[in-house]
Order: C-alpha cells, then sequence, then structure tokens
C-alpha cells in the first residue's frame, strides 16, 4: 500500500534529482530513504526508479506515482487547511416548531395558522457559528 509519505518522497526526488537530494531535503539518511523505496518497490512489485543513472530517471511505474502525487498532495494540503479554519465551518441545527410552544399550547391541540397549512410542521434552520470554547473541546 502506498502512503502519504512515499508520494511526498517521490515529489522530493524529483525535485531534487538524486536520492542523496530528496533524503536532505527529507531530513532522512540516504541509506533510510534506499531502504523504504526498496521496501515499498518489493510490495509494489516493480521499480520505481533506475538506479545509479545521471540524472535520476523514473520508470514508467514511477512516473504514474509522481502524476498521482501532484494531484493528490495538494488536495490534500487544502483540505487540511479548510479543516484547521473553524471559522469556515457551519453548524446546522433543525427545529420542529411545536417544539418552540408551550406545553399549554401543545396541549390544546392547535398550531399557529401558517404551522397548520403545513400539516403542523415548518422546517426551520439556525446556523450557529463555533465558538473558541466549543473549537477548543
Amino acid at each position: 500500500m502506498i502512503e502519504i509519505k512515499h508520494l511526498k518522497t517521490l515529489q522530493a526526488l524529483r525535485n531534487s534529482g538524486s536520492l542523496a537530494g530528496a533524503a536532505a531535503a527529507l531530513h532522512q539518511t540516504q541509506s533510510a530513504l534506499s531502504h523504504q523505496f526498496s521496501d515499498l518497490e518489493q510490495r509494489l512489485g516493480f521499480r520505481l526508479f533506475v538506479r545509479k543513472s545521471q540524472p535520476l530517471r523514473f520508470t514508467p511505474q514511477g512516473e504514474i506515482l509522481l502524476q498521482l502525487a501532484n494531484q493528490v498532495l495538494p488536495q490534500i494540503a487544502r483540505a487540511l487547511q479548510d479543516c484547521n479554519e473553524p471559522q469556515q465551518t457551519r453548524l446546522e441545527a433543525g427545529y420542529r416548531m411545536s417544539q418552540l410552544y408551550s406545553v399549554a399550547d401543545a396541549g390544546a391541540g392547535e398550531f399557529p395558522r401558517p404551522l397548520a397549512t403545513c400539516g403542523g410542521r415548518l422546517p426551520f434552520r439556525r446556523y450557529l457559528r463555533p465558538t473558541a470554547c466549543a473549537a477548543a473541546g
């Protein structure tokens, strides 16, 4: 299974042009990154790039996964940014209008005229903004 870190590593490899450069950009040793690629290639069943080539060349499969990384990683970054902006979040709560009337009104079995024409129900939406306390909790 390919993970987000693998996609980021493929991008670093493309940007740097070498395994050593990608390792430095990702704050890893070249050996650790090489092992990560070897393990991934073994699980996938194909090579991602041609080793010991100058400049570094991706295999056709590696190019496909690099294209995936270029599409998916920006989408993930945008989604995470949206998740971290609580002022953009909208909370919807629905209420029945009958719940807003007192027990005495409900006991009398009478609804105001507009509600009677709606079969006793009227959709009601209320938009709430999250507060700092709600966002933290």
